[in-house]
């Protein structure tokens, strides 16, 4: 209701809460600080995390038995450097994972380390690249002798490659080096794990900086509604 007098517009209305407003700013509130609030998480697993990578990779490799054993009562053995002699087996023909790099086509060599412990029979053993692969747009084909005595590093496997194990353990056996030496194979370290942590939990003032912000403007809002300013003089 407006009341005229001497040309002044006085508002004496009543605004209605705005409930469905409210409730989205809260559901949104809500969301910016539980991200902020995990990716606090995520900084703090990255800090232990990098602090676990940098004292492995100073460490002198460790027999793969005993670490698999770890793995399967589950333990984190990601990024261990391990020392495997494989059970004696035939020449197979060779598993391939097709990369690129530096823009040709390369194809990293897998095979099989068969080393019964617990649940596994084995790891699969990334070995390096096939050097005639170079620029070849279709896996290759090589029969390779089997690995028999590798060192090297522990990675995640991401889904299990067809190399002849039937229960492998969940991680790749990235060499370093193979004796005697997988002939036509160079050994290819990954690239450093770090690198991959960079943004890792790097956003939380992010999200708790969206989550203030939406807080002020809603108390704005409110300010505005119920003290709006009063009608300009005539």
């Amino acid at each position: 209701m407006t009341v005229g007098g001497g040309g002044v517009g006085v508002w004496a209305g009543k605004q209605r809460f705005p409930l469905g407003l409210t409730f989205a700013a809260f559901v949104a509130f809500a969301i910016c600080a539980a991200l902020g609030a995990w990716q606090l998480q995520r900084a703090d697993w990255k800090t232990h995390e990098l602090a676990r990578i940098a004292a492995l990779k100073h460490a002198p490799p460790a027999p793969l038995g005993p670490v698999l054993a770890q793995a399967a009562a589950g333990e984190d053995v990601t990024f261990t450097p391990v020392v495997a002699d494989c059970a004696p087996a035939r020449p197979a023909p060779a598993g391939f994972h097709l990369i690129s790099d530096n823009g040709d086509w390369i194809a990293r060599t897998l095979g099989a380390c068969r080393v019964a412990v617990g649940a596994y029979d084995g790891v699969v053993v990334d070995r390096g690249y096939l050097l005639s692969s170079r620029g070849a747009p279709n896996p290759p084909t090589a029969t390779l002798p089997s690995p028999a005595h590798v060192v090297g590093v522990l990675y995640a496997r991401p889904s299990p490659p067809d190399v002849g194990l039937k229960r492998p353990a969940p991680y790749v056996l990235v060499a370093q080096q193979e004796t005697p030496a997988a002939p036509g194979v160079a050994p290819t370290p990954y690239p450093d794990a770090t690198d991959n942590m960079q943004y890792v939990g790097a956003y939380w003032l992010t999200w708790f900086g969206l989550a203030g912000v939406l807080a002020c403007v809603y108390a704005a809002m409110l300010w505005r509604r119920y003290h709006p300013k009063p009608s300009p003089k005539r």
